[in-house]
């Protein structure tokens, strides 16, 4: 069904430039293509889609900063979990994300390119906040959540490369 729904965005016509009616920017429908994309495995309906993506069409988000805070899934049987994230190591991540990326090209500024920095960099982290070693979610985390304000989203590389990047480093430096 939702394939049937997005063969309207594949007609070709000359590409209408559309405003984002809270912050005035523009965009084109390539844009929303590229939004669509990433979340076409989780919709069910393209109703579904402004749920879904609205972090995109923001100028600023609003959101519970306690969802910033990483807690990884249970770790034993008894559910003991491994410790969270706290307020201190959530500013370490943001700065963290914050520098590596401002470091990108803004030529270079692709998801590969993001991902290709940011992962190496969340597998030491863990280990230097002394959390289980690995655990990538202490830095991606709230790298997400600072993206999209959401608990569920699509991954932060997709997002942070459709956002582009002066918004992706302007959400980091807000959610701090």
């Amino acid at each position: 069904m939702i394939e049937e729904e997005l063969k309207l965005f594949k007609e070709e016509k000359p590409e209408p430039e559309y405003k984002i009616k809270e912050t005035g920017e523009k965009f084109s429908l390539e844009w929303i293509k590229k939004i669509v994309s990433i979340y076409k495995e989780r919709l069910k309906k393209l109703s579904e889609v402004p749920e879904l993506t609205d972090f995109f069409f923001k100028k600023k988000l609003i959101f519970d900063k306690e969802l910033l805070r990483w807690t990884p899934p249970t770790r034993h049987p008894l559910t003991e979990r491994a410790p969270g994230t706290s307020n201190k190591e959530i500013k370490i991540s943001l700065d963290k994300s914050f520098k590596i990326l401002s470091k990108i090209k803004e030529e270079d500024w692709t998801k590969e390119r993001i991902e290709e920095l940011l992962i190496p960099e969340a597998e030491k982290f863990a280990k230097e906040i002394k959390k289980p070693e690995g655990d990538r979610g202490y830095l991606l985390w709230p790298l997400r959540v600072a993206l999209t304000g959401k608990n569920a989203s699509a991954g932060p590389f997709e997002i942070a490369e459709i956002l582009g990047k002066k918004k992706t480093l302007q959400r980091i430096k807000e959610a701090k």
